[in-house]
């Protein structure tokens, strides 16, 4: 058993540095790169809205610090574009950007290093839930929470995307540990490392609130007012990681506005609740298996599903509370503020898996525990042990398999928007001397950037006109070939296009995304009176 777990530690270990440059360098990653490089859209829309013609040479300065910004400027582009982000990960990458580089492999390759170290936290988390409370003598379900954490193809896919999404794995882990410790030893200095720990889980993520509040409800329901010395211990903690963090509370509120402004896009789409529904099991399937075809995600989710209601099930009749508790808290407090709203008014807050990480790492103990319960335990039956000896091996291999496979594709469902970039871009550096003409959102541009060859040449247009602004036919003789790229255009934009009498727009490239599905985002213009 531990040769087969070192086994799936050490594949899951590979799989985080194996083609860390070849899924497509997405909308939210390249609006990191600016963030850690301390700039804002608006001074690249400013810059380069004024210019005529710009290379992607030029656009790709803002994807990497040149040391003229310091990580003061970081943290005044978050609270002026995007407060509802935390300034804890993006001050990381600028450092790594300056020490490492900015490339897209290395900018990936500080979350992937960040990601090796749950596996220490998840060990201590494990110890402190299932070890110093003596539901298990062996360090066995410690060992497979750590196995299902490396080869979980959720956790592969964040693990390589420039985005703060490992580290909040790295500090609700270790925040909580923190939390088990400090209530055994009842010492200052525990409760001064948890200060410490739940401090940074709030720096790294809005949502780490839910991680705090769970940890609160865990204390008032196991502890009540009987031990006021734990109470006592958790409340200065609490209180002062609130004062720590109430900076940053600050700029959310007098940026009350331009935060609504970036989480908008959760409340634009109104999905059925049967939709709402099937979303929720397939989060909760892919944590585990996730290769991207159906009808097998499809079925397999739901078996899985069966299998994670009877663990909680095993967990809640078998362990105290004071571990079933904990596990159930920060598996619902973390999803059910997301999941009542979109049940209740609609919205897509529930829908987006790396809202629910604290969830994830629920089940995954769960889980554990059943398996390591069943598969430690010496009065079980040898054809009943041979049973879950199997279970444990198609639980891995499916794992092992979902991340072979999402491994080498060039986008997942985690890269919601421009899966067609690298697409996109094969056609455009196939030419000679290519000028493509854009009006889309600065993120868009910046992420296709990351797919195209330096020689070419971008004239970016404002996007708020629903306008097509053409060069002459003369000023289009400059260049080999020409191509008109807009991400996901709408239908007074399409009757814009077609009332252009000089030109012809051949369709070239389809949107990957769901809402941009069958929609064109790239076309050739040729000009009507010159033939190519």
């Amino acid at each position: 058993m531990r040769f087969f777990l070192v086994i799936v530690l050490v594949l899951g270990i590979f799989f985080r540095f194996t083609h860390l440059d070849y899924k497509v360098y997405w909308y939210d990653e390249a609006i990191t790169s600016l963030r850690a490089s301390g700039y804002t859209e608006e001074e690249v829309a400013q810059h380069f809205f004024e210019k005529s013609v710009v290379s992607v040479t030029e656009l790709q300065r803002y994807q990497r610090p040149d040391g003229t910004r310091s990580v003061i400027d970081v943290v005044k582009s978050l609270a002026k574009e995007d407060p509802q982000h935390p300034p804890l990960y993006f001050g990381l990458l600028h450092f790594w950007f300056h020490s490492i580089g900015s490339s897209v492999a290395l900018a990936r390759l500080l979350p992937a290093l960040l990601s090796l170290i749950a596996f220490p936290c998840t060990y201590w988390l494990c110890q402190e839930l299932f070890v110093e409370t003596g539901i298990f003598a062996s360090k066995l379900p410690t060992w497979l929470t750590i196995g299902l954490i490396a080869v979980s193809p959720f956790h592969l896919l964040y693990s390589q995307e420039s985005r703060q999404y490992s580290l909040w794995t790295v500090t609700t882990l270790l925040s909580t540990a923190a939390l088990l410790r400090a209530i055994r030893l009842k010492t200052r200095i525990s409760w001064v490392i948890y200060t410490l720990t739940l401090i940074i889980n709030l720096y790294t993520f809005l949502l780490a609130g839910l991680v705090a509040i769970a940890h609160s409800l865990y204390i008032i329901l196991i502890y009540g007012f009987r031990h006021q010395k734990i109470l006592k211990g958790y409340f200065v903690a609490s209180l002062l990681s609130f004062i720590v963090f109430l900076p940053w509370v600050w700029v959310v509120i007098i940026n009350q506005s331009q935060a609504k402004k970036g989480l908008d896009w959760t409340f634009k789409f109104h999905p059925k609740n049967s939709e709402l529904r099937d979303t929720w099991i397939q989060h909760l399937g892919r944590i585990f298996f996730d290769i991207n075809q159906e009808p097998w995600d499809f079925y397999v989710h739901r078996v899985l599903l069966v299998l994670i209601v009877y663990a909680f099930y095993c967990l809640c009749r078998q362990t105290p509370i004071s571990v079933w508790l904990l596990i159930i808290l920060l598996t619902g407090v973390s999803t059910l503020p997301l999941m009542v709203p979109d049940l209740i008014s609609g919205g897509m807050r529930s829908i987006t898996a790396r809202y629910m990480i604290p969830s994830f790492l629920g089940v995954e103990l769960a889980i554990a525990y059943l398996l390591g319960r069943n598969l430690a335990n010496p009065s079980l039956k040898p054809w009943h042990q041979k049973f879950w000896q199997l279970l444990l091996v198609i639980l891995f291999s499916g794992s092992i398999l979902s991340c072979s496979i999402s491994a080498q594709a060039t986008s997942w469902y985690n890269k919601v928007h421009n899966g067609e970039n690298i697409a996109v871009g094969k056609i455009v550096n196939q030419t000679t001397h290519p000028l493509l003409i854009s009006d889309a959102e600065v993120g868009h541009i910046l992420s296709l950037s990351h797919s195209l060859n330096p020689n070419v040449q971008i004239l970016l247009q404002p996007s708020s006109t629903f306008k097509v602004y053409l060069p002459t036919i003369e000023e289009l003789k400059r260049f080999s070939d020409v191509f008109l790229y807009r991400y996901h255009p709408n239908k007074v934009w399409l009757k814009e296009l077609a009332k252009q009498q000089n030109y012809k727009f051949e369709p070239l490239i389809f949107g990957f995304a769901e809402f941009s599905k069958d929609q064109p985002v790239l076309w050739r213009v040729i000009p009507i009176s010159k033939k190519l």
